[in-house]
């Protein structure tokens, strides 16, 4: 059970204030008429009011003045939703729509100033001011033709005039209140206008020709008439209202349940107003009490450090209290106040863990919506619960339906569908239609008769946790716990799949073209380079982006990696099929693959008819993204003729499996590929990386081409030059003595099976092939080389050896200025001497030759990187 109480606010001067559709049903019948002749002839009018609603219907009309043959021969109304004020005047001369801000429940002030003479039309909504020069085509009469507003006419307000007998719609009446009801026969200015909407009066104007104390217009229907202090229109002050909640809830609990329905814990500043609240529900005394005769929280609690008791609303002490004497300190146990029936009147300090009756404050008008309704239902979507002459709670929709408990059930009627009824079905006795609940729906469009829905008090951008509080929708699915409850992280699915969704089909374009696919590789690091199984093996990230327009996605966070696609089987993902050189399959070890949403557009907009209050994104604007980390292992076509100079081109080709180029084509994103890991390898460097995409046979490809340089630095330094320094030292023996044949011979052979040593043992550490690389030429080259000279060495000795021994002569020359002589022993056999010289000539040449092509591609091999 719910109680409320309505505080007015009094002194000061009082206006009139008509309220409209005070019934139980709507209807036409509620008005103020004034009769015929309800105005003079005029060309100058000017209408001000106060409006607050209660509730809005398709067209609301303020004033509405017909003429035989004109309905609309002075008419004014609003139009919710389009945020349209129309003014019409003079048979349709004039007529103009004019934008506006609609608020319910509180006061908005509205002015219209029409002067027709000067063809000026001055209106002021709220902080709104229109000027407007009215000119052809709004009035269009001749010179000749005075335009003004005909006499003799009917006004009525609060419904629209259809004709002179009134043909009133039901649809387009005033449901709630005008205050302060002017209409002038002189067209004020804004300056004017603006100081009587302000509650200040003008001394020198004369009286209005209608307003709602002159006894010109009369009641009609379940409408009434009272006056009202004009200081409350102008003000932003709203009076209070209490609502009694008679099942007991321990202290938190009531504290977060007033605070939910945006509310306070009651706490008496005065003794009149304590005294009113026990005298209104002590008859619940028997429902509340729990350990001892408590009947309802107060909104204050004790500081266990100062032993103050402070408010909940500001944490200020509070400055008036009616303890009991032996029950008014805050102590560890007892730092709760409870009001008790037992002594009337008087507060209880006492445990917050027991359980009492709930009175909750409020200052401001409560904004409920309804979410689960059909697209087609009639129902309101948008409640408010305020003060009402029973006291008891009353969730009144914005349009025409009231939700109330009646006999114990709480249900929903409505005041123009008579037979549009619905029923919730509550869980256990004295449960509350907030939150999620079941209803039996009757009379209505939607063709589901019982479904659920959630009645919250929660704002657009906010969600509801299960127990009512609000967050923000941001902070739903973030992977951080913020309702207390933790639902605000349960059942975060980020694709919302729909009915007939096949994760086997392509996703549709929404042009011609093939569904573009964004493609990009990031490798991360270069496991092996296998030169003898002609295998690479490395580590990417693999990155595909596409727009599946079918899908759409919910509550998308900044950061993508907290958009993951938890049921990656139930969403189409491209299927890839990669190939290397020798068009063979590669091999794919996966170590993770994920499929994540980017937020790229903002949200949809919201769609009520579902109870969950999700920021859903089109699938339209938003990318989703395939990564992938795996480690590939593909085979390359090694040419090893230059090795140790060589350049090794290997390439990977993919493609969606299956598809042609009709349907999806690839497109590289930015770069399309980066090495984020070590270029240099233990005998390879990593030197450039391309990736192109290309359409072949109707398929249409991406090609991921990388080029390996041979780090030579360690052949030129243990291969090549030690092995040409052997060379050398076989050449340098041709220096040697011819008659040293003995050592000449033995350098030669020991250069020869060195360099013999040397290239076995080279061999046996560098690739196999049945051809012969560079550095297998090199060594043959050597080889022979010494070969040739250690044949050469005996040659020369066979050509010594053929001379006798005698044919060497001893030969002193002769020196007159020198006492002493000179011996010199030449060999008589010449031959072997000039081949001798002949062969340390063609070796320098060939050795030269042989170290000179080593450079040479030494350099062809550094310059074209």
């Amino acid at each position: 059970m719910a109680l409320g109480l309505m505080v007015d606010v009094t002194g000061g001067t009082r206006v009139g204030l008509a309220k409209f559709q005070t019934g139980d049903i709507a209807t036409t019948e509620s008005f103020l008429d004034t009769g015929l002749n309800g105005l003079p002839s005029l060309q100058q009018v000017t209408m001000l009011l106060h409006l607050r609603l209660r509730r809005w219907t398709s067209h609301i009309p303020l004033i509405n003045y017909a003429v035989e043959g004109c309905s609309e021969e002075l008419f004014v109304e609003l139009v919710p939703k389009k945020n349209n004020m129309h003014v019409l005047c003079c048979g349709g001369l004039v007529s103009k729509a004019l934008r506006f801000t609609l608020r319910m429940f509180t006061w908005q002030h509205i002015a219209v100033s029409l002067n027709l003479e000067t063809r000026i039309l001055q209106v002021i909504y709220d902080n709104l001011t229109y000027y407007v020069e009215l000119t052809p085509p709004n009035i269009d009469a001749p010179p000749e033709q005075r335009v003004e507003v005909r006499a003799g006419g009917r006004l009525v307000l609060g419904q629209k005039l259809y004709s002179m007998e009134g043909d009133f719609i039901i649809l387009n009446i005033l449901d709630g209140e005008i205050a302060d009801y002017r209409i002038y026969d002189v067209a004020l200015q804004i300056a004017e206008m603006s100081q009587l909407l302000s509650c200040r009066d003008l001394p020198d104007l004369n009286p209005p020709l209608i307003d709602l104390q002159n006894n010109k217009l009369t009641v009609r229907g379940p409408t009434t008439i009272r006056t009202v202090e004009m200081n409350e229109l102008c003000s932003d002050y709203v009076s209070d209202f209490y609502l009694f909640f008679s099942h007991k809830m321990n202290f938190k609990r009531a504290y977060s349940w007033c605070r939910k329905l945006k509310g306070q814990l009651i706490i008496p500043e005065d003794a009149k107003t304590n005294a009113f609240f026990f005298d209104k529900f002590v008859s619940y005394k028997d429902q509340c009490r729990d350990l001892w005769t408590h009947l309802f929280w107060i909104g204050a609690a004790g500081n266990l450090t100062t032993l103050q008791w402070l408010k909940l609303t500001d944490g200020t002490p509070i400055t008036w209290y009616q303890f009991l004497r032996e029950y008014g300190r805050a102590t560890v146990e007892f730092h709760c106040i409870a009001a008790v029936y037992h002594d009337p009147y008087k507060w209880a300090s006492c445990p917050c863990e027991i359980q009492t009756c709930i009175l909750c404050n409020f200052t401001t008008y409560p904004v409920l919506r309804l979410r689960g309704l059909c697209r087609d239902s009639l129902l309101d979507r948008v409640f408010s619960f305020r003060d009402n002459e029973d006291f008891e709670m009353i969730f009144d929709g914005l349009g025409h339906v009231v939700m109330q408990n009646v006999n114990g059930s709480w249900t929903m009627r409505s005041r123009l569908y008579l037979n549009m009824r619905g029923t919730m079905l509550a869980q256990w006795s004295g449960e509350y239609p907030l939150g999620v609940h079941v209803w039996q729906i009757e009379g209505d469009r939607c063709l589901q008769k019982q479904m659920e829905l959630l009645l919250t008090p929660c704002k657009d951008d906010e969600y509801t946790c299960s127990d009512l509080s609000c967050i923000a929708k941001s902070r739903r699915c973030d992977l951080s716990i913020d309702c207390e409850d933790q639902s605000d992280e349960m059942n975060c699915k980020v694709a919302m799949v729909p009915p007939g969704y096949s994760p086997g089909l392509l996703p549709p374009s929404l042009t011609s073209r093939p569904l573009p696919i964004l493609f990009s590789l990031n490798i991360t690091s270069i496991r092996e380079f296998n030169l003898v199984s002609f295998t690479i093996s490395m580590d990417i990230f693999l990155e595909m982006k596409w727009k599946d327009i079918r899908l759409k996605f919910s509550n998308l966070q900044e950061d993508f990696r907290s958009n993951r696609i938890k049921e990656m089987e139930e969403v189409w993902t491209p299927e890839i099929k990669a190939e290397d050189g020798t068009k063979s399959s590669v091999e794919f070890e996966p170590h993770s693959q994920a499929v994540y949403v980017i937020r790229v557009s903002g949200p949809l907009p919201d769609d009520d008819t579902t109870i969950r209050e999700e920021t859903v994104y089109s699938g339209t604007e938003n990318m989703m993204v395939f990564k992938s980390e795996n480690t590939l292992t593909f085979k390359c076509h090694f040419k090893l003729h230059m090795y140790p100079f060589d350049r090794q081109r290997c390439y990977i080709e993919y493609r969606i499996q299956d598809v042609s180029k009709d349907f999806v084509i690839f497109e590289k994103e930015g770069a399309g590929m980066l090495v984020l890991g070590e270029r240099q390898l233990l005998e390879y460097t990593l030197i450039s990386e391309t990736i192109t995409n290309y359409t072949i046979q109707g398929v249409s490809y991406v090609k991921v081409e990388f080029v390996f340089r041979n780090q030579y630095g360690y052949y030129i330094s243990n291969t090549f030059l030690p092995s040409i320094m052997l060379v050398i030292i076989c050449w340098l023996a041709l220096y040697f003595d011819l008659t040293d044949f003995q050592d000449r011979i033995m350098v030669s052979l020991t250069s020869l099976l060195v360099l013999a040593t040397f290239f076995t043992q080279t061999s046996n550490s560098i690739p196999k092939t049945t051809y012969l690389k560079l550095i297998d030429v090199w060594f043959v080259a050597l080889i022979s080389e010494d070969f040739i000279i250690i044949v050469s060495l005996v040659y020369i000795e066979v050509l010594r050896l053929k001379l006798p021994a005698s044919s060497t002569l001893k030969v002193a020359p002769m020196d007159a200025s020198s006492t002493k002589r000179r011996s010199l022993w030449v060999p008589a056999h010449t031959e072997a001497f000039k081949m001798n010289s002949l062969l340390l000539k063609i070796f320098f040449v060939a050795t030269s030759i042989l170290f000179l092509s080593f450079v040479s591609l030494f350099v062809i091999s550094t310059s074209s990187l």
